[in-house]
């Protein structure tokens, strides 16, 4: 996992529906816990969930060369 946040990061939640910053009024409703900011989301797992992992647009790669 990375050690900080990248600001190149889009997780899978970011893109298929589920994002909790998107849904905020759902989750709400439902009485669960609303985060204001994606540096609060618990559904964010660095490098592991990254949509970017592994490709040219990720900086991790390019930092390494591949």
């Amino acid at each position: 996992m990375c050690e900080k946040r990248c600001e190149s990061y889009c997780g899978v939640s970011c893109i298929d529906g589920s994002c909790p910053i998107a849904n905020r009024e759902e989750y709400a409703e439902r009485g669960y816990d609303v985060i204001r900011d994606c540096s609060e989301c618990y559904r964010y797992e660095g490098c592991e969930d990254c949509y970017f992992e592994g490709t040219e647009d990720c900086p991790e790669f390019k930092k390494r060369g591949v």
